[in-house]
């Protein structure tokens, strides 16, 4: 089943860039101490990666119109981090590293529903 092995693809990759990216956060907010700015500068970072990885491990995709697509998903994804980390650690008064942490259970899901769908589109035969 192709789907199978693509999801589990992801979930390997997925699992490599949610680590890559927490660490970035942590790194950046350690230094920085201002949450915009660091999830701004995080998310440039790991769509850089994750747009590698994910082209060349899990879409298996040489069309390079697609980053715009890409983008696009990432900046949605970016928009719903803002709003996340505002209500955890603004209203709720949780801790922005934990806040973060809780984020990487549903975010990377999301991700990979958007590329899937939006980005690296299979085309029906």
């Amino acid at each position: 089943m192709k789907i199978n092995r693509q999801f589990f693809k992801f979930l390997f990759t997925g699992g490599l860039n949610t680590l890559f990216s927490y660490f970035v956060f942590v790194i950046l907010y350690f230094f920085i101490q201002q949450k915009e700015l660091v999830v701004t500068l995080t998310t440039i970072i790991a769509v850089t990666f994750n747009y590698y990885s994910y082209k060349h491990i899990v879409f298996i995709d040489s069309d390079k119109q697609k980053i715009i697509a890409f983008i696009g998903v990432y900046f949605f994804i970016y928009l719903l981090s803002l709003i996340h980390l505002w209500i955890t650690v603004d209203i709720y008064k949780v801790n922005i590293y934990l806040a973060q942490f809780i984020a990487l259970f549903y975010m990377p899901l999301l991700g990979f529903y958007l590329n899937k769908k939006y980005v690296y589109i299979q085309k029906e035969n």
